[in-house]
């Protein structure tokens, strides 16, 4: 169990910064200036969501988004206008701050929405709402609804408490979320099957708040999380581009070992890392047999890694290079999805034509950038020629590393890193792999290869063709590449040095 915060289930307080007081105290004064002038239900506002609970765990939060009990986005927002205008030398705030957003389901966007920048901060006003969803679809029919509707359309009951901005107030409508918030437990406010069914993503947001706050799956929920109509539905039912976004905030989270520990435990790697629309067509026009197995071995190689890299405590002179990859959010990411894609290392698969299967994972399964791909694939598909240069380090030249090193470009650092786990998740061999890697990165630097990648022929095209009296054609390029080794290997010789080097070899051609 985990107890994550010292407030009172029984009366919790929120204590507001200097900013969001000021907020609050213009909202208050424009609800109560709307109240006094419009008869029927008194306008509401309650702040929702993860700012609530952000604050009662001690933390800061800038996700301001406030639900609306009567109105429409559009008539709060001209309202709210209104009220700036008539109100300006008080609260200094330009009317033209306010903005509607229209309903867009596509972007799950169901009710038009005002928008505004209040002292600083973007603040989001959406009606309170009710969710009604079809079989077949994760797009919800969408009603305007009570408070207790929407805090129990939500997906968990910690996410589901609100702030009361006119009682200054926190309410727990699901009667669970203040105790799961104070006891570090993630559970649904509905039946979890059934709310997962209804969105099938809402299960990849709760591993992503498990491993943020290092919270626990209640057991019912996590039970339902494992059901095979789940998994199915992960596929069938969400767009890849939404489950990219889940997985991307998991893995540059605080604790990516714990999220990718929860998929695997739910047998959900196939759901996620997958080949997205080209899961039927590379299935079919390729050995399935084949596919199945590697995916099966990225299960197993996700259970060995987690394990290795959890228990992973030797203090290195790699401590520096490790650092710098998992202090950047993008490199943790890179690195987690290089260790758990590298059974598809060697694997092009057929499509329109032969293509590295990471690749297709990375841009098709869960929608990340091509440079993302790129990377991942160049780190797997290189790992047994860099291990190779590792493991026979003393009889290899200076360019030989060098030129192994500037494939990388800036990833020096997540080259090792990747490359010192993927040895050890193999051999487990703890104390030869740490020598072996230490060796090399000391022999990067004593050698001054860290920046390999920046390395610039000493003579360009131009001076050849010049100084050795000749014409341009397909030898300058293999000439260059020559160049390049020449340069690693004879780092002090000048550019007469090279352009002699060069004629040698011409001269060897005629």
């Amino acid at each position: 169990m985990v107890f994550t915060s010292a407030f009172d289930v029984k009366n919790p307080t929120v204590q507001l910064n200097e900013t969001e007081q000021k907020i609050s105290q213009l909202l208050k004064d424009f609800s109560n200036d709307y109240n006094s002038q419009n008869d029927g239900e008194k306008l509401e506002l309650r702040i929702t969501g993860g700012w609530v609970r952000d604050k009662l765990l001690g933390d800061e939060s800038n996700d301001l988004d406030i639900a609306i009990n009567k109105l429409t986005g559009e008539e709060f927002g001209e309202n709210l206008r209104q009220f700036l205008i008539d109100n300006f030398d008080t609260y200094q705030i330009s009317p033209k701050n306010v903005h509607k957003i229209d309903k867009n389901p596509a972007k799950s966007k169901h009710l038009e929405t005002a928008t505004t920048k209040l002292y600083g901060l973007d603040v989001d006003f959406v009606n309170l709402r009710s969710e009604e969803y079809t079989e077949d679809s994760r797009i919800p029919i969408i009603k305007y609804g009570t408070p207790q509707e929407d805090a129990l359309r939500r997906d968990a009951t910690l996410n589901a408490l609100f702030y009361n901005i006119q009682k200054d107030q926190v309410e727990d409508l699901t009667e669970r979320g203040l105790e799961d918030l104070r006891d570090g437990v993630l559970r649904t406010p509905l039946k979890p099957l059934k709310t997962f069914l209804d969105d099938p993503l809402r299960v990849l947001r709760l591993i992503r708040f498990a491993s943020r706050f290092g919270f626990s799956i209640e057991e019912e929920t996590f039970n339902a999380m494992k059901e095979e109509s789940i998994k199915a539905a992960l596929i069938h039912k969400i767009s890849r581009e939404r489950v990219g976004v889940e997985i991307e905030k998991t893995l540059q989270g605080k604790n990516p070992v714990y999220g990718l520990e929860l998929i695997n435990e739910l047998k959900l790697m196939r759901s996620i890392f997958n080949f997205g629309p080209f899961e039927d067509v590379i299935c079919g026009g390729n050995d399935k047999s084949q596919v199945d197995s590697i995916f099966g071995e990225v299960e197993k190689q996700a259970s060995n890694s987690i394990a290795v890299v959890k228990n992973f405590q030797s203090e290195t002179k790699l401590d520096s290079v490790f650092n710098n990859v998992i202090q950047d959010k993008e490199l943790k990411m890179l690195f987690w999805l290089s260790i758990i894609l590298r059974p598809w290392r060697n694997t092009k698969v057929h499509v329109k034509k032969p293509i590295f299967a990471t690749e297709i994972i990375i841009k098709e399964g869960v929608k990340l950038s091509k440079l993302d791909a790129d990377v991942v694939t160049k780190l797997v598909s290189t790992s047994e020629e860099y291990q190779s240069v590792v493991n026979q380090l003393p009889g290899f030249k200076r360019s030989t590393i060098g030129v192994l090193l500037k494939q990388y470009g800036e990833n020096l650092n997540l080259s090792i890193m990747f490359n010192f786990f993927d040895e050890l998740i193999k051999t487990n061999d703890t104390e030869s792999t740490i020598s072996k890697y230490e060796s090399f990165y000391h022999v990067i630097l004593k050698e001054n290869l860290q920046d390999s990648y920046k390395l610039k022929p000493i003579v360009d095209g131009k001076t050849l063709i010049k100084k050795l009296n000749t014409k341009p054609g397909p030898w300058m390029s293999k000439i260059t590449e020559e160049i390049m080794v020449w340069q690693l290997d004879n780092p002090e010789k000048s550019q007469e040095d090279c352009i002699s080097f060069v004629a040698s070899i011409l001269e060897q051609q005629k």
